[in-house]
């Protein structure tokens, strides 16, 4: 499968997708950007608000659940490229919250952490399997085993290798080209679309408070340059 049917068609008009290189370049993504920024719809076009100035009061995250379209599809995929394993598979039961729809949940595991993922069939009143609209969702990342630059570029290499191919990265967030993208984030990383087009980052290498601040202070984005 290429590269351009990773991506989601209502996320990228196909005349816009031909200009999907350019945002490798961090201008072209303040430009993209720009727009939002002045209509106050976004605060800022700038990533550098969410640097590695504090640390989270969160230790780790215990479970995250996905709507998806077909649970095998997706646990193939999850299995394949994220190593995770299948711990099990629930039958249809009513849904939590919406009378007369129903789900079915398949339960992942990490090494290290059981059933962390969750993918959930949702089936309205007709029995029709709906998920919602993925417009609001950006993505979410996963730590690859050994958690070093070295672990993130064979992971990446061993992706493409795979057919699986990456749709950004692999890239060091918070240092500069060629490797470097020059956002913040503090850590190394690439980015798949799953079968659902969520944005999977799988990442390691996470940078320091100390060693950021070491290189540039308490500067931010823009400040740096």
């Amino acid at each position: 499968m290429s590269t351009s049917a990773f991506v989601p068609p209502n996320v990228i008009p196909p005349f816009k997708q031909k200009f999907g290189f350019l945002l490798k370049h961090k201008w072209f993504r303040e430009l993209v950007l720009l727009w939002p920024t002045l209509t106050k719809k976004r605060f800022s076009n700038k990533t550098e608000d969410y640097g590695v100035f504090k640390p989270s009061l969160v230790s780790h995250i215990g479970q995250l659940s996905i709507y998806v379209r077909d649970i095998a599809r997706s646990r193939d995929w999850y299995e394949k490229v994220a190593g995770l394993s299948h711990s099990r598979t629930c039958e249809r039961e009513p849904h939590p919250l919406k009378a007369g729809w129903s789900i079915r949940c398949c339960y992942m595991s990490a090494v290290n952490h059981d059933e962390c993922l969750i993918l959930i069939e949702q089936y309205d009143q007709a029995g029709k399997i709906q998920t919602p609209t993925g417009m609001s969702f950006f993505h979410f990342a996963l730590e690859v085993e050994g958690n070093r630059l070295e672990d993130v570029l064979a992971f990446a290499e061993q992706q493409r290798a795979n057919g699986f191919p990456l749709n950004y990265g692999p890239t060091r967030h918070n240092s500069d080209p060629p490797l470097g993208d020059g956002e913040t984030g503090g850590n190394v990383a690439c980015y798949l679309y799953d079968p659902d087009w969520n944005n999977v980052e799988f990442c390691g290498a996470m940078d320091t408070i100390e060693n950021y601040r070491a290189r540039y202070g308490d500067k931010k984005g823009s400040q740096r340059t």
